[in-house]
């Protein structure tokens, strides 16, 4: 699994993780904090290029490493449509909502399948956020 920021200014970052599936379920991979610092997560895309051949399901989220989080992902199907965009966390419409999750500077981002085998699927996540100084 690889990840690099994306996009970068004082304040704002982007971060692009290319996910490969794997045989085992479980743990698929995690990545700490890139940034070394608190983030305000304030949107995640996930892009299937190569869906799961079996019945694979993914959540994606932040917290120690090894463990099952889903702030951006949850049991997301891995054998969906190929080629297809979907959105993880995303601000609505609704003004003075909790509409971000933090990143905080010690957290893993976990990547973590279950029910089957998430073979052959490729995807890239896109995740947008804010620096917290």
């Amino acid at each position: 699994m690889t990840a690099a920021i994306d996009y970068t200014d004082t304040f704002h970052g982007a971060l692009v993780v290319d996910y490969t599936g794997e045989a085992a379920i479980g743990l698929q991979g995690n990545i700490l904090n890139p940034e070394g610092c608190t983030l305000i997560v304030i949107e995640s895309y996930l892009w299937l290029i190569t869906a799961a051949t079996l019945a694979a399901t993914i959540n994606i989220g932040f917290g120690t490493t090894g463990l099952d989080q889903s702030e951006l992902h949850s049991a997301f199907p891995l054998n969906g449509g190929a080629l297809t965009a979907w959105m993880g966390l995303h601000p609505a419409v609704t003004q003075d909502a909790s509409l971000a999750v933090l990143w905080l500077a010690t957290e893993f981002l976990t990547f973590t399948t279950a029910a089957q085998s998430a073979l052959p699927c490729v995807a890239k996540l896109f995740i947008k956020y804010l620096r917290v100084p």
